[in-house]
């Protein structure tokens, strides 16, 4: 289990029950040598109008991997009119696809495995806090599957449940060769929210991310050096 992942579960907990933020700033100048990864995640306009990015930048990238970025929407909603309280995106370069293929399995495998949904749930407690007033039972996890998406994917909601009130989370992730993507949506409390969702998304991340592959959108995006979305 990656930091990332666990730091994602809890601010998705804390954003909805206690109106907690996502520590993500500004964007800056791609590593030396790199495509843009900017380009390569969920643009505004794959969702309805009216999205806002609330913060955006390239992280620390998982071991062994070249750059790592990441973006969340402060407001967003799917063209199937589902809105969300949180909306976050990772795009990491491996130096192959070996790595990235490891990542993918290594990620599944902390989200479907006994052991590893234990580690998980304790980890998320851990970062929540005491005031979350969060136990293990209160986790759930559902709907894993593939996504069909890239070579390689993975979708499972996760539901919290928290003084009566339920948070509901989709975390998927994929591969496209030497590059792995990741997403997580966090719905409003006490709402549904579709898996579908988190496919459609993906799979526009997985156009994006061909097309800069493939040099379409140029070496550092039609955006500029900074690769603002």
């Amino acid at each position: 289990m990656t930091r990332r992942r666990r730091l994602s579960v809890t601010l998705g907990v804390v954003a909805a029950l206690a109106s907690a933020g996502t520590a993500l700033g500004a964007v800056v100048t791609p590593p030396a040598g790199t495509p843009n990864l900017a380009l390569m995640a969920i643009q505004p306009s794959d969702l309805t109008a009216g999205a806002v990015i609330g913060g955006q930048n390239y992280v620390t990238p998982p071991t062994g991997f070249t750059a790592d970025y990441g973006s969340y929407f402060s407001t967003s909603a799917t063209p199937d009119g589902v809105s969300y309280y949180d909306l976050e995106d990772y795009v990491a370069l491996a130096p192959s696809s070996t790595l990235a293929n490891e990542f993918i399995a290594a990620e599944t495998q902390s989200v479907t495995s006994h052991k590893g949904r234990k580690a998980f749930v304790k980890a998320s407690i851990k970062q929540a806090g005491k005031k979350a007033h969060l136990v293990a039972k209160d986790f759930k996890f559902s709907g894993a599957g593939s996504m069909g998406v890239g070579t390689d994917s993975f979708v499972e909601t996760l539901t919290i449940t928290v003084k009566h009130k339920k948070v509901r989370e989709v975390l998927a992730w994929f591969n496209v060769g030497s590059v792995s993507a990741s997403l997580l949506l966090v719905g409003e409390t006490n709402e549904k929210i579709p898996q579908s969702d988190a496919i459609l998304l993906a799979t526009a991340m997985d156009t994006h991310i061909n097309a800069v592959l493939s040099g379409a959108t140029g070496p550092s995006g039609t955006t500029g050096a900074s690769g603002a979305t």
